[in-house]
């Protein structure tokens, strides 16, 4: 039993290598047919403004993240406050 589950599991990885091999094969392909503009086929928005605004979405999410921390994090010790007092 554990060697089919080791087998499948083999098998697996072999897949996804193999789609991997395809992935950079076709990369290579589109670059040596498009050159330098083979980048517009894989990235959205190449000449856009995204340089510019990295990471201030990331920025925002962080601080928002926080926020729900601290929160959670006061309201657990007015909890275990409330509890120690009855």
């Amino acid at each position: 039993m554990i060697t089919t589950s080791t087998a499948l599991s083999n098998k697996e990885r072999l897949e996804k290598a193999w789609q991997a091999f395809q992935a950079v094969q076709q990369l290579q392909e589109d670059r040596l047919a498009w050159g330098i503009n083979h980048v517009n086929l894989y990235v959205e928005n190449v000449d856009g403004d995204w340089l510019e605004n990295w990471g201030e979405d990331e920025e925002e999410e962080l601080g928002e993240k926080l926020m729900m921390i601290k929160e959670s994090g006061s309201r657990g010790i007015e909890n275990q406050k409330s509890n120690c007092a009855s």
